[in-house]
């Protein structure tokens, strides 16, 4: 069974702090058996002095001359149950002559070893013998001791001892304290650490749903979105690219309904005509009038399916261009020939046709389909007796050309989706309706692949006017942008072979 993130996170965190705490556990009991230990040796010693304080005073350091003990016991007394400490006093034969504790003497068989004797002789200042003690009573004691020297003679040893029994009590009490709130501290940052991780997998989750809506085929749904972490970034960049997904599925959509609207229209027409022709509903006299709106529909279809396998190379990147330097009137003169008879069929005036010599750095094929589009679109919607006008200019490294058209014009509600595809101003797309609304897309895409931008100005009931920019001759901008646009047609070139090698693998 996979674990899920949080239950991963949790674990995680619940091992880091039960390592945590029980290394700090370690750490502190040792750091406080140590204090502990050196704080009750340190009182021994205390007391060690003050008994040996009060044998220099009493009896000049000299334990052979205690004949009567009783004042000794007393002061013994008065120090044991001040520090809660057995205190011994023995000679330098090791028998004890003083003790505040009976039952040690009972233990000891009224001699101290030789053993614990050698270890207090071994040095004039205070030394440990717990160890020695613990063995020899078989209880554990922090003992320390001394032995009482006389002109470099040993005269008798100080011994003080403590019963590690209190302090192991309150070693327990401490180690209990401790591990309660260990426990208290594990629990609430196990609650810190379930909420935390909600919160980083919930966004996920979410992700998650939205992302299976999507596997369904609902493009509508969308990963809520809370705070700026990581995380809510991730949300962010899932719900732009679902929206982006969404509008090229409409896109899509819309294009294939398009497309099959579009087909069928003039599909529809020619069939008629001909189902007429052939069954005689249209007399003979009049078949060479439908077969020319048949010949007509034809071509529409041809045009059609010319722009859409534009569009085709033009999304998967086969459309290489080849870029260069020549006289952009050059193209808008034989794209104005083309035209002529529909010019001169629809009275149509042409205005600012003065050719000249103004280079460009394009692809000439493209440019000239450019400008034969443009042209194309403007006379659908000139009316008759109308004008269409020719405007070239350079300005610094660009040249701009204007294409303009009197007539109806665009409304404003209209001008931001001129460049659809297949976008209309009328919507109904009958019959009657002029163009696929394919021809100014493949404008765009093209004048934006060959470095330049294109606009639309219109104003309803006087002009249309489309604007399109491209790189001007040999600057070093051009240059710089010709070497891109052969770098893109490179890559274009290379990723259409790698595709045709993965079908061919395929």
């Amino acid at each position: 069974m996979n674990k899920t993130i949080a239950a991963r996170f949790f674990s995680a965190i619940s091992v880091l702090i039960l390592v945590s705490v029980g290394i700090l556990g370690i750490i502190f009991m040792l750091f406080a058996n140590r204090y502990f230990e050196g704080d009750r040796l340190n009182i021994l010693n205390l007391c060690v002095e003050s008994v040996e304080d009060n044998l220099e005073v009493t009896y000049e350091g000299n334990v052979s001359k205690i004949k009567d003990s009783g004042a000794l016991r007393e002061n013994l007394k008065l120090i044991s149950q001040t520090t809660q400490t057995i205190v011994m006093v023995a000679d330098k034969s090791g028998n004890i002559v003083a003790t505040t504790d009976e039952r040690f003497i009972s233990s000891v068989d009224n001699v101290l070893p030789n053993d614990i004797l050698k270890i207090a002789d071994s040095k004039e200042e205070t030394v440990k013998v717990s160890d020695s003690v613990t063995k020899l009573t078989g209880d554990n004691y922090y003992a320390v001791g001394k032995a009482i020297r006389r002109n470099g003679n040993i005269t008798g040893y100080i011994f003080v001892a403590s019963s590690a029994v209190t302090i192991l009590i309150f070693t327990n009490a401490l180690l209990t304290t401790f591990l309660l709130s260990a426990s208290v501290m594990i629990l609430i940052s196990s609650i810190v650490s379930l909420a935390v991780t909600s919160r980083l997998t919930t966004p996920l989750r979410n992700i998650t749903n939205a992302a299976k809506c999507f596997s369904q085929g609902d493009f509508s749904a969308r990963a809520s979105v809370e705070g700026d972490d990581e995380v809510a970034h991730l949300a962010y960049t899932f719900n732009n690219m679902a929206t982006f997904a969404e509008n090229n599925e409409t896109s899509r959509s819309n294009f294939v309904a398009n497309i099959a609207h579009e087909l069928r229209t003039p599909m529809t027409s020619i069939k008629g005509f001909v189902d007429g022709i052939i069954d005689g509903t249209i007399p003979p006299d009049k078949e060479p009038t439908y077969l020319k709106i048949v010949s007509d529909e034809i071509g529409r279809l041809a045009r059609l399916t010319n722009s859409m396998l534009d569009i085709s190379k033009l999304d998967s990147g086969e459309f290489i261009m080849n870029v260069k330097k020549y006289n952009i009137w050059d193209t808008i003169s034989a794209v104005a020939f083309a035209f002529e008879s529909r010019i001169e069929n629809a009275e149509i005036a042409v205005k600012g046709f003065e050719p000249q010599r103004i280079n460009v750095m394009a692809d000439q094929d493209i440019i000239h389909q450019v400008v034969y589009n443009i042209v194309d679109n403007a006379l659908k919607f000139t009316p008759k007796g109308g004008y269409i006008a020719f405007n070239v200019t350079q300005t610094g490294d660009y040249v701009t050309v204007k294409i303009r058209n009197s007539g109806v014009g665009i409304s404003k509600e209209a001008l931001p989706y001129v460049f659809e595809r297949f976008y209309k101003a009328d919507t109904s797309r009958s019959v009657h309706t002029k163009g696929a609304g394919i021809g100014l897309y493949i404008a765009k895409t093209l004048v934006q692949r060959s470095g330049g931008e294109i606009y639309v100005e219109s104003i309803q009931g006087e002009y249309t006017e489309f604007i399109f920019t491209l790189p001007a001759e040999k600057t070093e901008k051009s240059d710089k942008m010709k070497k891109n646009m052969n770098e893109k047609n490179k890559k274009a070139l290379k990723e259409q072979n790698n595709k045709k090698k993965k079908k061919n693998k395929k």
